[in-house]
C-alpha cells in the first residue's frame, strides 16, 4: 500500500469480496485509463472505452446492497480501488468514484424503487445532482418536477437519475427537501462541460422536461441525515442503516486520495531523472527538495489514515452522535486540505517541466483543486466545530442534528 504506519480497523466482516481481489480488478482498469488520458481530456467526457473496462472490472455491486447482488463493501476499500485508477487518471477515477457509490444513494429509496432499478439493468449506471435548482410541485401520488441541474458527472453513460429539489410553504420557505428518482426516458444530457480541471468527466447539465415522479421514488434528504429514509431502515447493512451525514462526503472526498498519490509519484519521477542545472546542483540533490518530499509523503499518509477513523467510525455499526457527525465532517474537511497542501508543494517545486501539457503532475494538480471547489467544502464544518466546543447554538445551516 501507498501509506506507511499504523491502521486503524472497524474489524468489520459484511464484506463479500476478498479485498486483494477487489485492487485486482481495479487495476485492470488502469492500462485503458493510461491509454485514453489525452482522449478524455479532448473529448470533455469519458472514452468509451474507459466505461466498458469500469463495468467490464466486476466492481459495480461493490458498494451495493447484498439483497440485490452486492459486495457490502466499506469505503476504504472503494478507496483503494478507485486509487489505483485515480493516480493514473483522475477523471475516470472520479467517474468510477460515482458509477460505484452512487448505489449507494440508491439504497436510501424505497425497497420497490430499488427493485425497479435492479431487475431492468442489474449494475445500473446512475447520475445524480443533488443541487435544489429545479422545480417541483406536490401532485397526487407524488411530484411533479422540471428544470435543469448541473455537474452529472458521467452522465453520459448513466440510465438513471437522482436530483435534488424543494417544496416550499406559502411564504416561500422551504418545506421539505428532497430526492428524486428518474427513470431513463425522464432526462437528457446537455453538453456544457468545459472545465480546467477533471475535464474528461463530462460533468454536464441534466435537463428534465415536467415529469411525474411517484411518492415511492422520493426520499426526505433530512430524513436521510439523520437514518430514517426508507432504505435505511429496510436494510440491514452496517452502511445502509447508518445516518447520511456520516457518509455523504466520501464520494466527492474518494478520488482525492489517488489523485495526490498520483501527483507525488510524478514529481518523484520527474526530480529523481532531471539533471544538474547549469546555476545549480541536480534537483534530487536540494535539501528543500528532499524535505518537501518527505512533508508530501507525511501529509498524502495522514489524510489517508485520518480516512481509515472516518470509515471505522461507521463500520464498528455503534449508534452515531452529534459528536461522531462533526467530528467527521471536521476531520473530512481537513483531509481535503492536507491532500492539497501535499500536492501543492510539489507542484510549485517542479519548475517548467512540470506545466507541461503532457506531464502528469499539472493534471493531478488541475483535477484536484476542481474537485476542492465542489460545494461540499463549502460547508461551515470546522466552524461548527468550534461553535460546538465553545457550547454555542447550531447555526441555521447546521445539519448535524443527531442525538
Amino acid at each position: 500500500m501507498f501509506v506507511t504506519g499504523p491502521r486503524f480497523f472497524s474489524n468489520y466482516k459484511g464484506m463479500t469480496i476478498r479485498y486483494e481481489e477487489a485492487i485486482e480488478r481495479a487495476q485492470s482498469i488502469v492500462p485503458v485509463a493510461k491509454r485514453n488520458i489525452a482522449l478524455a481530456e479532448q473529448m470533455r467526457r469519458m472514452p468509451e472505452e474507459n466505461v466498458k473496462a469500469i463495468l467490464d472490472s466486476g466492481l459495480m455491486p461493490l458498494m451495493r446492497p447484498k439483497i440485490f447482488g452486492g459486495y457490502e463493501a466499506d469505503w476504504m476499500t472503494q478507496i483503494d480501488c478507485v486509487s489505483e485508477v485515480a493516480r493514473v487518471c483522475g477523471s475516470t477515477g472520479w467517474c468510477m468514484t460515482f458509477f460505484i457509490q452512487h448505489q449507494y444513494f440508491l439504497s436510501l429509496f424505497p425497497l420497490e424503487a430499488q427493485r425497479f432499478v435492479y431487475e431492468r439493468q442489474p449494475d445500473p449506471t446512475i447520475l445524480t445532482s443533488f443541487n435544489q435548482t429545479g422545480q417541483v410541485k406536490e401532485v397526487t401520488g407524488g411530484y411533479e418536477i422540471g428544470g435543469r441541474w448541473n455537474f452529472a458527472s458521467g452522465g453520459d453513460y448513466c440510465q438513471w437519475g437522482i436530483v435534488g429539489g424543494v417544496t416550499r410553504n406559502q411564504d416561500g420557505s422551504v418545506a421539505k427537501r428532497l430526492n428524486f428518482l428518474l427513470r431513463p426516458e425522464q432526462f437528457r444530457i446537455d453538453r456544457v462541460w468545459d472545465s480546467m480541471g477533471l475535464k474528461g468527466s463530462g460533468s454536464n447539465d441534466v435537463i428534465v422536461e415536467p415529469t411525474f415522479v411517484p411518492a415511492n421514488f422520493v426520499y426526505d434528504h433530512d430524513d436521510a441525515l439523520i437514518g430514517r429514509a426508507p432504505g435505511q431502515s429496510a436494510l440491514d447493512g452496517v452502511l445502509y442503516r447508518s445516518p447520511l451525514i456520516l457518509n455523504s462526503g466520501f464520494a466527492v472526498m474518494t478520488p482525492m486520495h489517488g489523485i495526490a498519490r498520483g501527483a507525488y509519484e510524478a514529481f518523484v519521477e520527474l526530480t529523481a531523472g532531471r539533471g544538474a542545472r547549469p546555476l545549480g546542483a541536480k534537483p534530487a540533490d536540494r535539501v528543500d527538495v528532499q524535505i518537501a518530499i518527505g512533508q508530501s509523503k507525511a501529509e498524502i499518509d495522514l489524510a489517508y489514515l485520518i480516512t481509515e477513523k472516518l470509515v471505522a467510525t461507521i463500520f464498528e455499526g455503534k449508534k452515531p452522535t452529534r459528536i461522531d457527525a462533526v467530528r467527521q465532517r471536521r476531520d473530512m474537511m481537513m483531509l481535503k486540505q492536507m491532500l492539497l497542501s501535499g500536492t501543492n508543494r510539489l507542484f510549485d517545486l517542479s519548475g517548467a517541466h512540470g506545466l507541461l501539457g503532457n506531464h502528469a503532475i499539472q493534471r493531478h494538480w488541475r483535477d484536484l483543486h476542481a474537485i476542492s471547489h465542489h460545494a461540499q467544502w463549502a460547508a461551515p464544518a470546522i466552524q461548527i466545530a468550534g461553535r460546538d466546543a465553545l457550547g454555542l447554538p447550531p447555526l441555521p445551516s447546521d445539519t448535524y442534528p443527531l442525538d
